[in-house]
């Protein structure tokens, strides 16, 4: 944008102003109006007056941030963590749980009007749980921070980190693993060489923690060269007297960039994995295993399924992973068919089924719009679950969807941009049944999404 265009604009770059914030932003920031002209304030809680500097200006918008508050909202809280605004984990960390639901629900409301132009159907009431320590896995970062080793996140809007104590999204039982962890590493700290991204040099990476339901950990060390130290022999040796940990893993990552886990990993303690029961199956979960990071919320999503699929059908479930939200429901199914393109999330997936002793899912390894209609056509699929990544559906599958007899379709969505726009192609050969939001990452802006969807008849145009 040239200088020219920025004469009219009613801020510029370096201005301290005062406002009063009038909204949340899909994404994270609070909105303000200054003589009319929309301004996007991190951190911000509607309702209240600031006075803020400008950052940053565009033709139609301007970025700022607050230099102080000069009244407080009536629905600002003080945030848990004092590291609220500074780590970039959490963006309404002070504002009052209630009204974020209430914020969740308008960007839903005002998405599926503007984008998916779906105006009478209302969605079910979100579902929600606890608003702190919810989550079941971290990766954190390793810094070194007056002399001493922390465990961290990355700033807000930044690649550098930030040491964290506690973080009061995590489940406990990290929080004080993370903090037994970090206290022996640096009674070894002069042996402890710290991987630089920028240098490429040094040997610790992340230290990653996950647990189940039952409270159970896996320790994983990332390290940068293939080899295993002596100090981690005796961190091990240490941290192995806490029940809790059931395995303690070395990977091994030599791949530049901030890919977290390496192909190659050695168990120096206990097990490679943990085990999630979800219903009657054990899911395997190792150190890279994705899963649903809110247990409670994947048990919501299953009984959605559960309750709005056909007794005896054969499902295909596209974007599969490790099947987390079909094989729990086998016993409901004729035939399940995972559609997965990640090598690696196959392969446990197929571990898997063997450790259930599954006769009914068939697993495929590849890209979802490349098979899914070969498989519909020739495997006569009854219903279809989709949770695909945050861009969505591709256009393929669309497409297929629309042009074949598939009874119903269950979606599950954690971007409401991409699902109401994907909802819009659906609608005009499936009815959109229900659609039910979740609260699965409290303190965010984000918000996941189930939809059920049946196919348009004769007899239910």
């Amino acid at each position: 944008m040239s200088k020219k265009n920025f004469i009219n604009l009613p801020v510029k770059v370096g201005e301290k102003i005062e406002t009063e914030i009038s909204d949340l932003a899909y994404g994270g920031d609070s909105v303000a109006k200054y003589k009319d002209f929309t301004i996007f304030i991190p951190y911000g809680v509607p309702g209240s007056k600031v006075k803020i500097k400008i950052t940053e200006i565009k033709k139609d918008f301007a970025r700022g941030k607050i230099l102080e508050v000069i009244k407080n909202s009536l629905i600002y809280k003080n945030p848990e963590c004092k590291l609220f605004g500074i780590c970039g984990g959490c963006d309404w960390m002070n504002i009052i749980y209630e009204e974020q639901l209430k914020f969740k629900e308008k960007f839903l409301k005002h998405m599926l009007e503007n984008i998916a132009s779906i105006k009478n159907l209302k969605p079910d009431k979100i579902i929600s749980n606890a608003p702190l320590y919810y989550r079941n896995r971290v990766q954190y970062k390793v810094i070194s921070e007056n002399n001493k080793i922390k465990l961290g996140f990355f700033k807000a809007r930044s690649h550098e980190i930030v040491g964290v104590d506690e973080c009061f999204i995590l489940k406990k039982e990290l929080n004080s693993i993370a903090s037994k962890v970090c206290n022996t590493i640096n009674k070894f700290k002069h042996y402890i060489s710290i991987y630089d991204e920028k240098k490429d040099k040094g040997f610790l990476r992340y230290i990653c923690i996950r647990s189940n339901k039952n409270g159970d950990i896996l320790l994983t060390f990332v390290v940068a060269k293939k080899e295993i130290k002596p100090w981690l022999i005796k961190v091990s040796d240490i941290l192995k007297e806490e029940k809790a940990i059931k395995g303690i893993v070395v990977n091994f990552n030599f791949v530049k960039g901030n890919k977290v886990f390496g192909d190659v990993e050695k168990t120096i303690y206990g097990k490679s994995f943990i085990t999630e029961k979800i219903k009657n199956i054990e899911f395997k979960l190792d150190s890279s295993s994705f899963f649903q990071v809110n247990t409670y919320m994947l048990e919501k999503m299953i009984e959605f399924i559960e309750k709005n699929t056909s007794q005896n059908a054969k499902i295909l479930d596209l974007y599969g992973g490790v099947g987390a939200l079909t094989l729990p429901l086998y016993n409901k199914y004729r035939e399940i068919i995972v559609v997965e393109v990640e090598k690696n999330a196959t392969k446990k997936l197929s571990e898997i089924i063997k450790m259930n002793n599954l006769k009914n899912v068939k697993v495929i390894n590849a890209k979802a719009e490349d098979f899914v209609e070969k498989i519909i056509r020739e495997q006569k699929v009854d219903d279809v679950v989709l949770d695909p990544p945050r861009k969505g559906l591709h256009p393929r599958i669309i497409s297929v969807l629309n042009n074949f007899n598939v009874n119903k379709i269950i979606y599950i969505s954690c971007n409401p941009a991409s699902f109401s726009r994907d909802l819009y192609k659906l609608k005009d050969k499936y009815i959109i049944r229900k659609i039910v939001p979740m609260d699965q990452f409290s303190q965010t802006y984000h918000l996941e999404l189930m939809a059920e969807l049946q196919k348009r008849t004769g007899n239910n145009l």
